[in-house]
């Protein structure tokens, strides 16, 4: 098929830890080509054209001697070569240079005068080992023969092809055999019929190299490209403007879209977006390709569209509308192709009624109509199907020899050889849910659309030649990913849509393939049926997946990439790092380190309940590198700079000193939201899984703990009185939050593990946000979320809530390190939170569990009294002595209110309060049985 293209669009908010917008220049690797590097004619005057394809500017200037009668004409995609008459009897000779950036070509000139000779072209030809069809011209104004070298028996005239020496320049094809023995090379020439002539005989040499044992796409040239049909003009019923019209859909231009109007006027059934587009009369087309807008919006991707053709040429010469197609494009970030059920012939307007889009809007970045090529390979003649993946019983060699189709004969020779690499290049690919959609239902971030690698890999301006079976009338696409940007972000890619059959595709930019099949639903996944692919060319880079591959294969994968990058497949997870990096860092170890990122995301989704409530998600978390930036999280993936790639490729490393750092990023794609990720929590509730995989999974000390964090939260939020949204250190905010699983989780057991089904206390929370309506403003977010964990605990929690500010009054103007926002909550609404929790009829908490850190846990498993000690105070200096089961001191006021508050285990001989007044009083906090006064002797 025609090679199309569009841009993966990813448009998500970026959440990071350290990330910041960077403009990206893409580095274009120049490519060009030319469709012929010989012109040679007769003496009258000529215009000759030839295709030239690049994708940078490109000039073209003749050679001095030539200047004078050979002229050029550039146009965007081929060269127009005017020469005037030759009056002379001699040959004159030119040339012609073509260059593109470093890149260059030359053509050769040649122009018979009125005296007799021949010329051929080209001077050499090189043909497959396979054995192939070739042709050559020659350009002649006497009567010739055509005579192959004496003794070669491997060159053979293709009968029926050659025609009477009526025209200055005849085309004559021959063919090569199969080539398994050695380098050969022949001569074919082209005499005087007169053997007395002294006229100089033309030649073509011929040289073949053996066919290799290991397999190599050849021929490509030989699969023709679809027709392109032009648009004539366009009509839209409504749009936003004329820079956004309908032209945007037909100049080329994939940066420029159309779009249908910004205000209230929605794309609907009822008001659809009508995009008409006209063509020459008579036209013939068989398919259509959409291209949604690439510059990372998704406004207006289509979704439900009925495609309408006029033709004038139907049974009856009317030239009415036509319903031939309605279809989902499912509000795609790909380009999507539909095929027309039967041909369209003699069609004059296409029509697609948008009746919906992403947003209540259309947008179109370019619409291409296409006739398929009647020049095409029949895959029945070899294959046993459209993947042309099996050969059919009983084909021969003979068979084989006789197929014209040089890159289909050679597949089917390496197949009976049975030498044809299999693994990688022809795989079956499952349909995963489109990602969106649990994003939705799960209320985080979307996980992977990559969960299909093909394990090839493409380079710049290649043609990839993708063999589909049938795809059962799915919208089906591979996406090519290129992670090599320095100083950059690789991630997303080009896409290009499959059909039914032969796919030949130009690639735009290097890198590793993967199939986009996706269901608009849960619902249609258990009908989706495998589909078959053959990727007939590109490398085989290979992947690793733990659940197809025994981990002994690791080594040998790594070590035979045809790519820097490298895709490593687990059940939850999927990792692409360099291969460098897998290779020092992994060592031998490749399936033990996808275990580790499967059982983080794994637990993770467990801690959000997933596992319980059956949501877990069925696409992978995506992990890949990049150069830019630190770390950061979106949708679609997680993404990390190469210079902690090392420690992240390392099991043990992984493991101990580098799992915050994925299980925080990881954690920002569960975060589940509004409810648990309201206004200035996007750094603090994913850190309650980091904290989860670091402590509970992974035996690492809580890094709570380590930095005291916890000391730094009570002294700043508890005893100051503050608000808890008011706060803006990210790790002070995140104690309370972690406290409730040590409490409730740790302490009182209700966490998740396999013996209770996976229930805990946050299980049950994160169920609750999702199947709760969204509450529209942070106050109402943070105020349920004490009414739920009062709920779920089956205890009323508002003193720790009170303790930690949750229920403080606020109207604050709060900057969270990536937006600013208002947050209010009201004495009203607090007081009706309270009425709320006070209806449930639960039991107070009497623990001081706002008190609880990872090292005290035994305290409030025991539940033991304070035992006290000695005291003494010299002003404001505390000094203590032998005092026991104690884990917080605190001090307050005449008013008996909060001034200060002190660890217990951090400071257990004393601690000193600042600007302190005689009628402070001093306690010492138990886990569970109260405080003590500490009292000093005066």
């Amino acid at each position: 098929m025609k090679n199309i293209f569009a841009i993966l669009l990813l448009c998500s908010t970026i959440i990071c830890l350290a990330c910041g917008n960077e403009d990206e220049k893409e580095i274009i690797t120049p490519v060009l080509e030319v469709g012929s590097k010989t012109v040679y004619i007769g003496e009258e005057a000529m215009t000759k054209e030839i295709s030239v394809t690049s994708n940078v500017e490109w000039t073209a200037s003749v050679a001095s001697e030539g200047q004078a009668w050979c002229h050029v004409d550039m146009q965007s995609d081929r060269l127009v070569i005017h020469m005037d008459e030759n009056t002379e009897k001699d040959i004159r000779r030119t040339s012609i240079q073509i260059v593109a950036s470093q890149l260059k070509e030359t053509i050769q000139i040649a122009q018979l005068g009125w005296g007799k000779a021949i010329l051929v072209s080209p001077k050499s030809i090189k043909v497959l080992p396979v054995g192939e069809e070739f042709s050559f011209e020659v350009t002649a104004n006497i009567e010739y023969d055509i005579r192959i070298e004496e003794g070669c028996d491997w060159i053979h005239a293709v009968p029926k092809t050659r025609s009477a020496h009526e025209m200055v320049t005849n085309k004559f094809v021959y063919k090569a055999d199969l080539n398994v023995t050695e380098y050969r090379e022949t001569t074919i020439w082209v005499k005087d019929k007169d053997e007395n002539s002294e006229i100089e005989s033309g030649s073509l040499t011929i040289t073949q190299e053996k066919m290799k044992d290991d397999y190599e796409s050849t021929g490509i040239e030989g699969i023709k490209d679809d027709i392109k049909v032009a648009v004539v003009r366009g009509e839209v019923n409504k749009a936003q403007s004329i820079s956004e019209g309908i032209e945007k859909t037909f100049d080329g231009n994939m940066s420029t879209i159309y779009h249908s109007p910004y205000n209230d006027n929605k794309v609907t059934e009822e008001s659809p977006a009508i995009l008409t587009y006209y063509f020459d009369e008579g036209t013939d087309m068989d398919y259509l390709v959409y291209y949604p807008r690439i510059d990372g919006g998704a406004n207006g991707r289509f979704k439900e569209v009925e495609i309408r053709v006029r033709s004038n040429a139907n049974t009856y010469g009317t030239d009415e509308w036509t319903t031939v197609v309605r279809k989902n494009f499912g509000g795609s970030s790909s380009a999507t192709r539909v095929d027309f059920p039967v041909s369209q012939i003699g069609v004059s307007a296409v029509q697609l009624v948008v009746n919906s889009g992403v947003g209540d809007f259309a947008s179109c970045a370019e619409m291409e109509f296409y006739k398929k090529n009647p020049d095409h390979f029949d895959y029945s003649m070899l294959f046993t199907d459209a993947s042309c993946s099996e050969l059919k019983p009983g084909i021969s060699e003979e068979d084989i020899q006789s197929c014209t189709y040089s890159f289909f004969k050679n597949i089917a020779y390496y197949m009976y050889r049975q030498k044809y690499p299999r693994e990688f290049r022809i795989a079956e690919f499952k349909a995963y849910p489109h990602p969106d959609i649990q994003k939705a239902i799960n209320k985080t971030s979307a996980y992977s659309l990559l969960d299909n690698p093909t394990g090839i890999y493409v380079t710049q301006g290649q043609e990839l030649v993708v063999l589909v079976a049938d795809t059962h009338n799915e919208n089906m696409s591979i996406c090519i990913q290129n992670l090599d940007k320095p100083g950059g972000d690789g991630f997303g890619g080009d896409t290009y849509p499959l059909t039914t059959g032969v796919n030949k595709i130009k690639v735009k930019n290097k890198g590793l393939v993967y199939v986009m099949y996706h269901t608009a639903s849960l619902e249609e996944l258990a009908g989706k049926q495998p589909v078959k692919m053959h990727f007939a060319s590109g490398k085989v880079n290979g992947y690793f997946d733990s659940k197809k591959h025994e981990a002994s294969r690791w080594t040998e994968l790594i070590n035979n990439t045809a790519c820097s990058y490298f895709d490593v497949l687990g059940a939850y997870a999927h990792l692409t790092f360099p291969v460098s990096r897998l290779r020092s860092s992994t060592g031998n170890r490749g399936k033990e380190l996808i275990d580790l990122y499967d059982e983080l995301v794994e637990k993770e989704q467990t801690f959000m309940g997933l596992k319980k409530y059956g949501g877990m998600f069925m696409n992978r978390i995506y992990l890949n590198v990049m150069y830019h930036n630190f770390m950061y999280a979106s949708d679609y993936h997680t993404a990390y700079h190469d210079d902690t790639i090392d420690e992240l490729c390392n099991p043990d490393r992984l493991k101990t000193t580098g799992c915050w750092g994925p299980a925080h990023e990881i954690g920002h794609c569960n975060q589940t939201r509004p409810g648990l990720k309201w206004h200035g929590l996007t750094e603090v509730t994913n850190n309650i899984m980091a904290q989860y995989i670091q402590t509970t999974v992974w035996g690492n000390t809580s890094r709570l703990q380590s930095e005291g964090w916890y000391t730094k939260a009570w002294e700043e939020i508890i005893a100051k009185r503050r608000s808890h949204a008011q706060e803006t250190d990210f790790f002070m905010k995140l104690v309370p939050f972690w406290q409730l699983e040590l409490y409730l989780g740790k302490v009182k057991g209700f966490t998740p593990k396999e013996s209770n089904g996976w229930d805990g206390f946050y299980p049950q929370v994160y169920e609750h946000i999702r199947k709760s309506p969204d509450l529209s403003t942070t106050g109402e977010q943070q105020l349920e979320f004490v009414y739920i964990s009062c709920l779920k605990a089956n205890k009323d929690l508002t003193g720790f809530f009170r303790k930690w500010g949750f229920l403080a009054p606020i109207d604050v103007m709060l900057y969270d390190g990536y937006s600013e926002d208002r947050v209010v909550i009201t004495q009203k609404q607090v007081d009706e939170i309270l009425m709320r929790i006070k209806s449930l009829g639960l039991e107070k908490e009497i623990a001081a569990f706002e008190y609880i850190s990872d090292n005290n846990l035994n305290y409030f498993i025991e539940n033991k009294p304070v035992q006290a000690g000695t005291s003494s105070r010299d002003g404001g200096t505390i000094t203590l002595g032998s005092w026991s089961n104690v884990v917080a001191y605190e001090v307050e006021n005449e008013k008996g209110e909060l001034v200060y508050v002190a660890n217990a285990l951090e400071r257990p001989y004393g601690f000193t309060v600042p600007s302190w007044k005689d009628s402070y009083k001093v306690y010492a906090v138990s886990a569970a049985q109260g405080r003590v006064e500490v009292t000093f002797n005066k």
